[in-house]
């Protein structure tokens, strides 16, 4: 798993650690820590995108405060699922991306004698089903658009209501 933060990049694997791409990957990362559990990874169908939630165990009090860090949101994680020579300890053949997500939220979990943060994620995609309420086909939603663009002002008394970024209605 790579995680590409403003800062630097976390670089995850399963156990131990492995180096590919000129880069390692390891089992723990100075500020997220360790994976204590991860959510399947769900695929979703109809208006809902992909995505999950990992569980991370970080080193110190003042990493587990910096994974709450707002920045962080829309970072880019990628999951990579390869085979590694037991005899070598390198990567064969070309891992294969399993899945090209973004960090959504991070909630901070404290209780007695632990600390955990949730870092739940979600498709890049989820973004196209961003819903763009007060869009309209009037003069003050076309200014806010293009400002001093006067194409809509005397636009008054139309018959017929207009649909507009949507599938026209039966007449």
């Amino acid at each position: 798993m790579k995680i590409e933060l403003p800062d630097h990049d976390v670089r995850l694997c399963d156990g131990g650690f492995v180096y590919w791409a000129g880069e390692k990957y390891d089992c723990i990362d100075d500020l997220f820590g360790t994976v204590s559990a991860a959510e399947t990874f769900e695929e979703k169908t109809g208006d809902e995108a992909p995505g999950g939630k990992l569980t991370f165990l970080p080193p110190s009090s003042s990493a587990a405060t910096a994974l709450t860090d707002p920045s962080f949101q829309g970072a880019r994680m990628r999951f990579w699922l390869g085979e590694l020579d037991a005899a070598t300890g390198s990567v064969t053949g070309t891992p294969e991306l399993t899945a090209d997500l973004a960090i959504d939220t991070a909630t901070l979990k404290v209780a007695k004698g632990s600390r955990s943060v949730d870092i739940e994620f979600e498709s890049a995609a989820k973004r196209l089903f961003m819903v763009m309420r007060g869009n309209a086909l009037n003069d003050r939603f076309h200014q806010a658009c293009y400002p001093g663009e006067k194409g809509m002002a005397n636009a008054t008394g139309m018959p017929r209501s207009t649909a507009w970024g949507a599938a026209t209605p039966n007449s």
